[in-house]
């Protein structure tokens, strides 16, 4: 078993729910499938974590953020929970087990989304989520949830940082973060990497209670969300509301051909 596997299971025993010796998925045949790589298998364990990356939600901060999902009194947490219940049909139905969220243009919110759908599905208690910042020249996710990571993904795919230096367990039971960091010219090279590659591999091969989360970046910016969303299972985009156009939806469904779009997720939307 690998130590992602490993930590996932274990934020889930934290929370008292029964754990059950997972089969292997399958080899997937669908487009979500990664071929394996010669690498040596990414492992973690929570007990590897350093201390400062286990931190306790900041309740005021995650409002201040619009991170509603958490929440037990904001009325729009419905509509996450409403998302969650299709997402989880649909994913488990199809045994997939990764999802990327995009959008047509930056602003549209997909990182707020990725963050308030990742703790949604995490309090589902059959389900355990690893949220991953893709977006490797401007990442938030960390912001939102108020983690000070000094790596990133970005370091660890180039060799200089272990992957338990850049996992946060941000204080929400059943959700394991890995940080991001602003990689600068090379993020797409670093997106077709090899080790990162190795990475879904694993993470493709996580039970079906487990749920991975991309958040990339926006598509009509650069290429990076057109070469990584074809190795998720699934992909969603934001879209925000009054302000990605027609013209920009559909440019964005033609470049995400090659990737398996299952919906739209309208954000913003005036009451």
């Amino acid at each position: 078993m690998g130590r992602i596997e490993d930590a996932l299971r274990k934020a889930k025993v934290s929370r008292g729910a029964e754990i059950e010796r997972p089969a292997k998925v399958p080899a997937r045949t669908q487009r979500g499938y990664v071929p394996e790589v010669e690498n040596v298998p990414l492992q973690l364990d929570t007990s590897d974590i350093p201390a400062d990356h286990i931190v306790h939600a900041d309740k005021e901060w995650l409002k201040e953020q619009r991170v509603i999902a958490a929440s037990q009194h904001d009325e729009r947490v419905g509509h996450y929970r409403q998302l969650r219940t299709l997402l989880l049909k649909t994913m488990r139905d199809n045994q997939w087990s990764t999802l990327a969220i995009t959008s047509a243009h930056k602003g549209a919110g997909k990182s707020l989304t990725a963050a308030n759908l990742a703790i949604s599905l995490a309090r589902d208690v059959n389900t355990t989520v690893l949220l991953v910042d893709l977006d490797l020249n401007t990442p938030t996710v960390h912001e939102k949830l108020k983690l000070e990571p000094k790596k990133g993904l970005v370091d660890f795919l180039e060799g200089k940082a272990e992957l338990e230096e850049i996992v946060f367990a941000p204080g929400i039971k059943g959700l394991l973060v890995l940080a991001g960091r602003s990689a600068g010219k090379e993020a797409s090279e670093l997106l077709a990497s090899p080790k990162l590659q190795q990475l879904i591999q694993d993470l493709c091969h996580q039970d079906e209670a487990t749920i991975t989360i991309f958040d990339l970046p926006p598509l009509l910016k650069n290429d990076d969300a057109i070469l990584f969303a074809p190795y998720a299972d699934a992909t969603l985009i934001v879209v925000e509301d009054g302000v990605t156009t027609g013209d920009q939806l559909q440019q964005t469904m033609r470049l995400l051909e090659k990737a398996n779009v299952i919906g739209t997720v309208l954000n913003k939307a005036k009451d």
